[in-house]
């Protein structure tokens, strides 16, 4: 069964991605159509998982490579960092193997506390 909450969550990050970088690239159409399937994965996955604990993975899978699959559909490097928030100016500072490395670091923790605790 974790290889299910694994995908529902995974797909739920991908979409999300997706989405972000389509409306941000000016597809707002293709973009909000994407958009839709985000949350009712994100709440099948927390409904078979029965427990709010969901958020922990999926925070790691979004940390993992939400950036990545949004700069990709943004058509933009897989490495881009922006300059606007918060979390833009805080992997600025970091060199990119040191953000690709926390990336990976995010997905194993995702992926085990997954594995482990359901």
């Amino acid at each position: 069964m974790p290889a299910v909450y694994i995908t529902l969550l995974t797909l739920s990050v991908i979409i999300g991605a997706v989405a972000d970088g389509l409306n941000e690239k000016g597809s707002g159409d293709a973009g909000h159509f994407v958009e839709m399937f985000e949350k009712p994965l994100l709440l099948i996955a927390g409904v078979l998982m029965e427990s709010w604990i969901v958020i922990f993975p999926y925070v790691a899978f979004r940390v993992a490579f939400f950036d990545i699959i949004k700069n990709l559909a943004k058509g933009q490097k897989w490495s881009y960092v922006g300059d606007v928030g918060w979390w833009d100016k805080t992997l600025k500072r970091i060199p990119t193997h040191g953000v690709t490395f926390c990336r990976v670091i995010f997905l194993i923790f995702a992926v085990a506390f997954t594995i482990l605790e359901f």
